[in-house]
């Protein structure tokens, strides 16, 4: 009887302790702030009805930590440039920035889910430890600061505005990437991410190298044949929405907007026409830094030559336009 005792005391014993342990709390539950020190990690503690969704929303709220940290300090601060006798300072916000949804390729860990009994929940902490991560993270940064600089060099070498200014949307492209990483490498090691602040001035200056271009843009019209200015007055709109300015005569301007018509007259009574139009933009030094041409689809008949460039040039102008607009659009926004 003693011995039946003894072996139901002792297995009461041995299932009390099992019992115990599995019911202790991990500390991480209740404070896993203590437990991944802000110091040496970046962690974020989920929950959920499952095992599963605990994990995904310790992810998702780890990863809104860094969207919305990252998207705070993407801005960058433009220098001031003089023109004439006012002086333009702005802060250019960088948006529709590409902000990775997960951050697992920084070495990512998690705590095993635990159930929690008392308030009927799964709980999971997800954690980085800072150091790991910024080894994982540098050697990309080191890539994309490369492909910027060797592009910021060639924009500084490029002598003509206008290209300078196609070059200015490359450069500034690259310099949002290298920004996002940056972000997401100030709020890992804000310590190691410092070293990059030439790279960060550099991108900063981006704009400023932009706009010193855009106000040495200044265009002269050229145009042999001009029904009723109509080229004229359409072009000298395009250019003056994008902010560069039209001079008055060739000596003022740095770029000459030199535009070739040929109207293909045939015929005489009706007569009819089909208008070629050829457009270049070419600076003071010689070189074409845009061009395009367009040839009516289409004979416009008339009984005089007015009546026929009534009808042809209204269509072949909103081309013309269209296509500078489209093209000045691509380099004229950063």
């Amino acid at each position: 009887m003693k011995k039946k005792f003894l072996l139901f005391f002792i297995l009461f014993l041995t299932s009390f302790s099992m019992f115990s342990k599995q019911v202790k709390i991990p500390e991480w539950v209740q404070n896993y702030k203590t437990v991944y020190p802000a110091a040496e990690y970046l962690a974020q503690r989920g929950s959920g009805d499952s095992a599963e969704k605990a994990r995904n929303d310790a992810i998702s709220a780890l990863s809104r930590y860094f969207q919305t940290n990252v998207s705070a300090n993407l801005s960058t601060t433009m220098s001031s440039v003089t023109t004439g006798n006012t002086i333009d300072e702005r802060t250019e916000i960088i948006d529709e920035v590409r902000i990775q949804s997960q951050v697992d390729f920084f070495g990512i860990e998690y705590t095993e889910p635990f159930y929690l009994k008392s308030e009927k929940k799964w709980y999971c902490v997800v954690y980085l430890n800072r150091n790991d991560a910024w080894q994982q993270l540098k050697p990309q940064i080191d890539v994309k600061k490369n492909s910027f600089i060797g592009l910021y060099k060639n924009l500084e070498k490029e002598k003509d505005y206008f290209t300078k200014m196609e070059l200015c949307q490359k450069v500034w492209e690259c310099g949002k990437e290298l920004l996002v990483d940056l972000g997401y490498g100030r709020i890992i090691k804000a310590d190691a991410e410092a070293a990059y602040q030439n790279e960060r001035d550099m991108i900063a200056n981006v704009p400023v190298i932009f706009e010193e271009a855009k106000q040495n843009c200044s265009m002269w019209l050229n145009i042999e044949t001009d029904y009723n200015r109509t080229i004229s007055n359409a072009l000298s709109q395009v250019l003056g929405d994008f902010g560069l300015s039209v001079s008055k005569t060739q000596i003022e301007a740095n770029y000459y907007v030199n535009v070739e018509i040929d109207e293909n007259i045939t015929g005489n009574d009706p007569m009819s026409i089909k208008p070629w139009i050829s457009l270049k933009i070419i600076s003071n030094a010689g070189k074409t830094v845009y061009s395009f041409e367009i040839t009516a689809e289409e004979k416009s008949i008339g009984y005089s030559l007015e009546s026929a460039r009534k009808k042809a040039y209204p269509k072949l102008t909103k081309e013309l336009e269209n296509a500078l607009k489209q093209k000045l659009n691509s380099i004229l926004k950063l």
